[in-house]
């Protein structure tokens, strides 16, 4: 997309757009009219970072966006503690149109549309998290990468029992039964499929303690998070460790205004186009955090093996869903979804959660 000739001249002060890569950034400075008044790059380094951004303070106050990245956590703490947590902005890549599907995309025209919508206040926001639930992201998604690495694993250890004609003796490979027919075997197994045996059940043993130590971590964060427990306390299905990744993904549950907003915001509502008074709902969005995702469809398969109480109550309403639907995954998503508006409910309203109505709206003594 060009840049726009006459831009919509709505805040009056500097704007500057950073594109971050790896190695070069790009920069865009534009004044309080919206007229370009400086472009060039530098080198993506707090060295030149830092004196660039002091250099545009002294032609006075100015907002600085940039696109959320892997590189975008040490240049928000740069330029936060230069201008204030206030005017540092954090965009949303997804959310930006005019670059995401721009037939003209190069570096010059993502900053300077980055600028250009600092300067109209539009910057479509990302959370960045700070502190203890900086600490607490990173502790959660190591943790699930780790479990994932572990799974992996593990299909391919079924994979090599198969091809020998063996399965493993119960439904998981971590009882002391299971555990000891695996050394058996890996033992007694010659040639090429013994060593890939024994070389998958010591990467397994590496991945638990993995999840065992990142287990730990979570387990001492958690208790300076208060919204965690309230959370595991109060919400079927999310104990602990899912918890802890709900409040890491999505951090203070009270900054969006309704449940719904929040239930968008995990990326499990349905996507819809509507036109010509025609609406077609299609699959999950999947905006945000798949990490977020995870923990609550989690959630849903935990209140699906329940056999009392509020889990129960919520597993009943997921198999109602899917016998509705005929598809098991989108009847978690519609579980998982209905528990992220319980836990906004929860912090909103204070209600608790009412096996009687599993996901019901407000109740009257709200």
């Amino acid at each position: 997309m060009k840049k726009l000739s006459d831009p919509v001249r709505k805040v009056n002060t500097q704007s500057v757009g950073l594109d971050v890569h790896k190695t070069v950034t790009v920069y865009c400075v534009l004044d309080a009219s919206g007229n370009v008044v400086r472009e060039g790059r530098l080198a993506s380094k707090r060295s030149e970072l830092e004196p660039f951004v002091r250099e545009v303070l002294e032609g006075g106050d100015a907002h600085v966006s940039f696109e959320a990245s892997r590189s975008s956590l040490w240049v928000y703490e740069v330029v936060k503690n230069l201008v204030g947590k206030e005017r540092t902005h954090v965009a949303n890549a997804k959310e930006i149109r005019a670059i995401a599907n721009s037939k003209k995309k190069n570096d010059s025209n993502d900053a300077w549309w980055l600028a250009y919508l600092t300067s109209e206040g539009r910057v479509p926001g990302s959370y960045v998290p700070e502190d203890e639930v900086l600490e607490l992201r990173i502790a959660t998604r190591e943790r699930s990468s780790a479990v994932q690495r572990r799974t992996k694993i593990i299909n391919r250890l079924k994979g090599h029992l198969a091809q020998i004609g063996e399965v493993v003796p119960s439904s998981s490979v971590r009882t002391k039964k299971a555990q000891l027919f695996l050394k058996e075997i890996a033992a007694s197994t010659k040639g090429s499929r013994g060593r890939a045996l024994r070389r998958c059940l010591d990467e397994l043993e590496y991945q638990n303690e993995a999840i065992e130590e990142w287990d730990e971590v979570i387990q001492t964060i958690a208790p300076e998070l208060p919204d965690i427990k309230r959370i595991a306390d109060e919400i079927p299905g999310l104990g602990t460790v899912l918890a802890s990744t709900v409040v890491a993904e999505a951090g203070d549950i009270r900054r969006f205004h309704s449940a719904k907003a929040f239930g968008c915001a995990t990326g499990l509502t349905p996507s819809d186009r509507s036109t010509s008074g025609k609406t077609v709902h299609g699959a999950i969005s999947r905006e945000g955090s798949p990490h977020l995702r995870w923990a609550l469809t989690q959630g849903a398969m935990g209140c699906l093996r329940s056999k009392s109480g509020a889990g129960l109550a919520a597993g009943n309403w997921i198999r109602a869903k899917q016998k509705r639907m005929g598809i098991k995954a989108k009847a978690r998503a519609a579980g998982g979804r209905k528990l992220a508006e319980a836990i906004w409910r929860l912090f909103h309203y204070g209600e608790c959660f009412d096996p009687a109505r599993p996901f019901g709206g407000r109740s009257a003594s709200a």
